[in-house]
């Protein structure tokens, strides 16, 4: 599934420990992805604003072991 963001909004992201350390997340959104323990990455910083980046960094997990909730309403976002 597509994901389409509505607007740009403040999201509050996790890497999940699904996570294989592919560094697509990080080559896309280097501003809101580490590289940690294991390669594995993590979030920086939360929240972190809505990207076009961002969302590329969100489909380009091939494990999808990122999760985002809209920081506000904690509605999820992704996946």
């Amino acid at each position: 599934m597509r994901y389409v963001p509505t607007m740009s909004r403040q999201l509050e992201v996790e890497v999940g420990p699904t996570c294989i350390s592919s560094g697509y997340c990080r080559n896309f959104a280097p501003e809101v992805f580490g590289n940690g323990p294991e390669r594995k990455s993590f979030v920086k910083s939360n929240p972190v604003t809505e990207t076009p980046a961002l969302i590329e960094a969100f489909e380009s997990c091939p494990v999808e072991a990122i999760s985002a909730v809209d920081a506000e309403t904690k509605e999820e976002v992704f996946p």
